[in-house]
């Protein structure tokens, strides 16, 4: 049986790590939400974090709260964009609206909103907040 010299062996192995990496697209990291509420438009950067309680929030007019995170799976290097919408009453936020998106290949191939327009109607204030967001990949530019 002949073996490879070390040379040679050092560049197999160098040569499928290079294969290995390219045959996978960067993922997106990160997020941008445009949020509209009483015809004022909001742009917020969601970076990514692994700590499942840090949240970017931002409280808007109307009395609306926004809040999202793009938590990242440190096990699979996933991940997930999570928003939450709140109405504020009487001394608290109550919460109206949330979803969950996985950020993957395809998010960052998306069209213009790449996990879709949302809306939410709050009774209350008989007021829409609309928000989409998209994914930032990895290169820096969002789809």
């Amino acid at each position: 049986m002949s073996k490879l010299s070390p040379g040679l062996t050092l560049l197999s192995t160098g040569i499928c790590a290079v294969l290995f990496f390219c045959s996978f697209p960067a993922l997106a990291q990160d997020a941008l939400c445009e949020v509209k509420v009483s015809g004022t438009e909001n742009s917020f950067n969601i970076k990514n974090t692994s700590d499942p309680f840090a949240f970017d929030t931002h409280d808007l007019e109307g009395g609306f709260r926004f809040s999202a995170q793009v938590l990242l799976d440190p096990k699979n290097g996933q991940s997930k964009l999570k928003t939450f919408t709140y109405h504020q009453s009487k001394n608290r936020y109550v919460l109206i609206h949330a979803s969950e998106s996985n950020i993957n290949v395809a998010s960052c191939q998306a069209e213009k909103n790449g996990f879709g327009l949302q809306r939410v109607y709050s009774h209350k204030f008989e007021r829409e907040l609309s928000f989409s967001c998209k994914a930032v990949c990895a290169t820096g530019t969002s789809q």
